[in-house]
This record gives C-alpha cells, structure tokens and sequence, in this order.
C-alpha cells in the first residue's frame, strides 16, 4: 500500500494480508540552523513479529528509491542510542554529519540526547 503527495510519500509493508510495516518521508522546504532543507526518511515502524526478516530494509529501499528520483541527496536522523537504525541506514549509505540538540522541531529524550544528522546519496 501507498500514499503518495508530491513532497511526501507514505508505505505500508503487508505479508499475508497482515500490516506489518509503515514508513514515511517528509520534505523541509527550508533549512533549520545547520540541519539542511530537502528530503529527510520519517520513521519506519515494523511489528515486533516482523523484525529481522528485512521488512525495514525493503520500506528503506523504495522510500530512498523515490527520494533519489526528486533530489541528489537524502537526510536522516535519530537518536544517538538508536543503533539499530543507525545500522540499518549505515547499510545504505549514510554518513554522519553531525549532532544537534533539536532538527525541524524534533528533540530526542526530552532534551537529555543529542539527534545525529545523516546524508546519503544515490
């Protein structure tokens, strides 16, 4: 399943008729401080039955796939004790740029962790 707006796109992941995966992109149209404007990977959430069997990987490929037909670069961030995600998207590319207290109006942990900025190009 799909959804789909000029500046956002919207997946949901099923195996069997079972909804087991969403992810989104958002679009900032202008820069934060030093975080840049552009494409930026929203969250993906994958049941907790589903994980490891590449459910995350597939909704990452074609949320980039359609980010790479709009831009030359994609943007990402999380929490700095999210590895999983931090590997996850290390797997296709991504880089550090840098670590922030807040990015387009998100802060992690209240305020007690940083965010850490990532960039990926096709």
């Amino acid at each position: 399943m799909l959804s789909i707006t000029p500046k956002r796109l919207v997946l949901a992941a099923e195996v069997a008729g079972e909804l087991v995966g969403v992810a989104k992109t958002h679009f900032h149209a202008y820069p934060d401080g030093d975080a840049p404007g552009g494409h930026y990977l929203g969250g993906v959430m994958v049941k907790p039955s589903s994980r490891r069997q590449g459910v995350a990987s597939a909704l990452t490929s074609a949320r980039l796939g359609w980010i790479w037909s709009r831009a030359g670069h994609a943007y990402y961030f999380a929490n700095e004790h999210n590895i999983a995600s931090i590997r996850l998207h290390e797997a296709f590319g991504f880089h550090a740029l840098g670590n922030f207290s807040a990015i387009h109006g998100v802060v992690a942990d209240d305020g007690q962790s940083d965010l850490v900025l990532f960039m990926a190009s096709p």
